[in-house]
């Protein structure tokens, strides 16, 4: 008889485990999730809020941005140029054209100008910040083989002009072509 009633003990405890546990689960999902309950205002979505949300850059930015960047000595680890053989080792200016597409595609052309080689380059876009004064898009590019550059360009929303902002590089001014 004493191990039939340590054995309901148990079993009660058991119960009174699960129910407990079972409850707590309960309470915290039913938890007060301020976000939840705060009013927001609601937006009215717009055709270009809605194209900008499914398709990411909004549709004013779209086009060709062009620009120069200067020509300049390669840096090694420690910030100083890198000299090879005892020469600095340069890149000369390059012609920078960016085609911002829909769908968050890029396209890049790249001139060098001392010797009018091109390359071409395409890719993906990402809004990193946006305020009302500027967009901050990521440009990540391949040239299909190893080349995956990847460059900022933050534009002004007013006049479409900006800069150009890559790895270790200069930064350089670019502007919409129309």
């Amino acid at each position: 008889m004493e191990g039939n009633l340590s054995e309901k003990k148990m079993n009660r405890n058991r119960r009174s485990k699960i129910l407990i546990g079972g409850i707590i689960i309960f309470l915290s999902s039913c938890g007060n999730n301020n976000q939840e309950l705060q009013v927001k205002p609601t937006a009215i979505p717009t055709a270009d809020s809605e194209k900008q949300k499914f398709e990411g850059l909004s549709s004013e930015f779209l086009g060709n941005y062009h620009g120069i960047q200067p020509s300049y000595f390669i840096k090694n680890q420690y910030g100083d140029d890198m000299v090879i053989n005892g020469n600095k080792v340069s890149v000369p200016s390059i012609d920078f054209k960016f085609l911002l597409k829909e769908n968050n595609v890029v396209s890049l052309q790249q001139i060098n100008l001392e010797d009018n080689s091109r390359v071409y380059y395409d890719g993906t876009i990402k809004i990193i910040s946006e305020d009302v004064k500027s967009s901050k898009i990521e440009c990540s590019l391949s040239d299909g083989q190893s080349s995956r550059p990847s460059y900022t360009l933050v534009i002004n929303k007013g006049d479409k002009t900006g800069i150009c902002i890559g790895d270790d590089e200069p930064q350089f001014s670019v502007e919409r072509i129309k």
